[in-house]
């Protein structure tokens, strides 16, 4: 009827994130639909209409039309991926796919005889490399890991997938230490939960996957305190402390986590108006850092520095504190934990990305992501001894006390006194400073 329509504008600006308005109007009253379902439902289809049309007129050039007629189909609930089809599983819990490690049902035999790839992976401690693995791994170079859909492995010091002994384990020390990787999720999306974070493990049950797996959440039947470095997909990345009190259980570990921080858009996201856009490779560094003012002084606490940077763009978060419950992490961090390489999809991921994706189901590309130069530097190992001179930099706007954590990349932030003001790991993001670990 001619008092029945809808109307949709769509404006982008420079630099802005693009604008969807839907209004749909009915005798004369006015509806507005959100963003979601517009992005979701009615654009893909217009998006079809308007280029079945040109199809049909003979227009076809770089494979349109195929996409198309692929539109114009029932969707599966996945898309393919590089390497094997997505498994189509119906997500129900909070962590429904975890990883599956390999060889947890085959304790104690070598992932080499077991007839898959070397699984060697090379990580720079304090600028000396040390060999240690990821058994099952599909590692690049013996420095890039790439994984998908249930992937699931733990850093070793032997080629073993015999996860009950402890002393297998090439556990990670990560208080007064930064570690920093690169990062490229290669279209890792919506529902895609790319992660690497740490446990105590093992637990001394096998648990569900017989690999002595343990977390806050209690998956896999066993609980223990973690440290989530990083959960990520293409729209959100966020690091969460869980921490674990008295035996550990569902009642007394920290499932949701405390204290969390998140990036997001503008500053993290897919696109190049995003100050880290994630559609290219980009490096990552976390920075735990022991503030002590005596033996068992009360104020003595933990700061987490995290930042991120991508072509001379930064960005940084930072959680900590006296009374802060990081701190309850603390021993755990300066005693060791084991450090999973997991990715997991979920349908209800939105905790994670819904600020870039929505709160409707999400349904995980499946792409698969690299990890790669990870080092582990102890936070004292750099000197402002070793820090470059001025320069040709003039440096009167410079103040010590306020830009100290202000690092933007540049040549006369690091010269004119970043580098010797700063007590974060690397003191310069220029890059024509070079730490002497690298």
């Amino acid at each position: 009827q001619a008092e029945h329509f809808f109307r949709v504008k769509i404006q982008t600006r420079r630099n802005k994130l693009p604008h969807y308005l839907f209004a749909a109007r009915i005798e004369g009253s006015a509806v507005e639909m959100d963003v979601q379902r517009i992005m979701c439902c009615f654009l893909p289809l217009l998006v079809a209409s308007m280029a079945s049309n040109t199809c049909q007129e003979g227009n076809s050039a770089n494979g349109t039309c195929e996409t198309v007629a692929m539109m114009q189909k029932p969707q599966l609930k996945t898309t393919p991926v590089r390497g094997g089809p997505v498994p189509q599983i119906e997500c129900q819990g909070f962590k429904c796919e975890r990883g599956v490690p390999v060889g947890g049902v085959h304790r104690g035999k070598k992932a080499l005889a077991e007839g898959v790839p070397n699984s060697g992976f090379d990580v720079n401690f304090d600028g000396k490399k040390r060999k240690a693995f990821l058994p099952g791994a599909h590692v690049i170079d013996d420095t890039t890991v790439q994984y998908g859909i249930n992937d699931k492995y733990y850093l070793m010091k032997s080629d073993t997938t015999d996860y009950s002994n402890p002393a297998n384990f090439e556990k990670v020390k990560l208080a007064g230490k930064t570690m920093i990787t690169e990062i490229s999720l290669n279209g890792a999306n919506c529902g895609c939960n790319v992660n690497f974070f740490l446990v105590s493990m093992p637990a001394g049950p096998p648990g569900q996957y017989h690999d002595h797996y343990c977390d806050a959440n209690c998956v896999g039947g066993n609980c223990c305190a973690e440290f989530d470095i990083n959960e990520m997909n293409d729209h959100a990345l966020q690091i969460t402390n869980h921490n674990c009190y008295g035996n550990p259980s569902k009642g007394s570990c920290d499932g949701d986590g405390h204290p969390m921080v998140r990036f997001g858009p503008p500053e993290y996201g897919p696109g190049s108006w995003h100050t880290i856009d994630t559609t290219k490779p980009f490096t990552f560094a976390l920075q735990v850092q022991e503030n002590i003012a005596g033996n068992n002084d009360p104020d003595n606490h933990l700061m987490v520095y995290v930042r991120l940077w991508q072509n001379g763009k930064t960005v940084m978060k930072q959680f900590g504190g006296v009374g802060n419950p990081v701190n309850s992490q603390w021993k755990n961090l300066a005693d060791g934990m084991v450090l999973v390489v997991d990715y997991w999809q979920s349908q209800n991921l939105n905790w994670l990305d819904g600020v870039g994706c929505g709160y409707g189901k999400e349904y995980c590309s499946g792409h698969r992501a690299d990890l790669s130069k990870m080092q582990i530097i102890s936070n004292d190992l750099e000197k402002a001894e070793d820090c470059p001179g001025v320069g040709s930099c003039k440096c009167d706007w410079f103040n010590a006390k306020t830009m100290a954590y202000g690092d933007d990349a540049t040549e006369c932030w690091c010269r004119c006194g970043g580098c010797k003001a700063t007590t974060l790991t690397p003191r310069c993001l220029w890059s024509g400073y070079k730490p002497k670990w690298t």
